[in-house]
């Protein structure tokens, strides 16, 4: 299971090489962050789409052109949500490419930062601290630029704006904070989706004795659990179903055992290869 779990300032005040980031974890190329989404913005022909997700500590843009703007679609600000993505940099904006994205609830976050936690302790790294507001929060229009476009697309002598900055609010002990940009962009060229900071999408109470339920498993503990499971042949939802894993760590497990050649797919049902 590749994809390094991390906080979110640790990845953004990393060095760009071209192709990895090199953060507190060493170089990484593909990250696993959780937080809310505090803002959500696409183009007319919604052939770009970027969400602007907070986990307290700073705020990252996860952008998506054409087909791959499906997969960002479903959420909406205010959303709780697991990610895995590839790190990618341009204009001097270290933002991801979307590879899994799911909704998760606040117990499921609380879950997260569990994980986190203890692996920062565990390799003797310093958590950071939650991020007060780094300006203050402006309604004035921002007008349209192409720093947003593939870089194909754009001419080589263009000298481009500072990129999007937006405020972060401190989070409080359950949730993720709450951050949130302010844009106001012309409609013929861009559409913004915003809205003010406010709670979740999730009203349910969150308790001590809820979290319980859920088990920290090491990586390799969640792939053997998976590889288990699999001495009968089953689909991805049976299996997050049986195993009591999240989406995201079970796509994860069948990714790395397709890879090492330990399992087959064969249509939407897994199977564990045979000796």
């Amino acid at each position: 299971m590749t994809a390094v779990k991390l906080y979110i300032k640790h990845l953004v005040e990393g060095m760009f090489d071209g192709s990895k980031v090199d953060t507190v974890f060493g170089k990484v190329s593909e990250v696993r962050i959780s937080g809310t989404l505090v803002d959500s913005y696409k183009t007319e022909d919604e052939n770009y789409i970027a969400l602007t997700v907070d986990d307290g500590t700073e705020t990252i843009r996860i952008k998506a052109w054409r087909q791959d703007t499906e997969k960002l679609k479903p959420f909406t600000i205010g959303d709780i949500v697991d990610i895995v993505g590839r790190v990618r940099e341009y204009n001097e904006e270290i933002y991801l490419s979307p590879e899994i994205i799911s909704k998760i609830s606040p117990n499921k976050w609380i879950l997260r930062e569990l994980e986190l936690m203890k692996l920062y302790v565990q390799s003797g790294v310093t958590i950071p601290l939650p991020s007060q507001s780094l300006q203050p929060q402006t309604t004035e229009q921002v007008p349209f630029t192409n720093t947003d476009l593939p870089p194909e697309s754009i001419p080589k002598k263009t000298e481009y704006p500072p990129k999007d900055q937006g405020t972060i609010s401190a989070p409080s002990p359950v949730t993720p904070s709450t951050a949130s940009e302010s844009h106001t962009l012309p409609d013929d060229q861009h559409i913004s989706e915003h809205s003010k900071p406010g709670k979740a999408s999730y009203e349910e109470k969150t308790t001590f004795e809820d979290i319980e339920e859920f088990e920290i498993l090491e990586g390799d503990e969640v792939v053997e659990t998976v590889l288990e499971l699999l001495k009968e042949d089953m689909t991805k939802e049976v299996l997050i179903d049986k195993s009591g894993l999240d989406e995201i760590d079970v796509e994860l497990a069948l990714r790395e055992l397709l890879d090492e050649g330990r399992i087959i797919k064969d249509g939407g049902v897994y199977k564990k290869k045979s000796p």
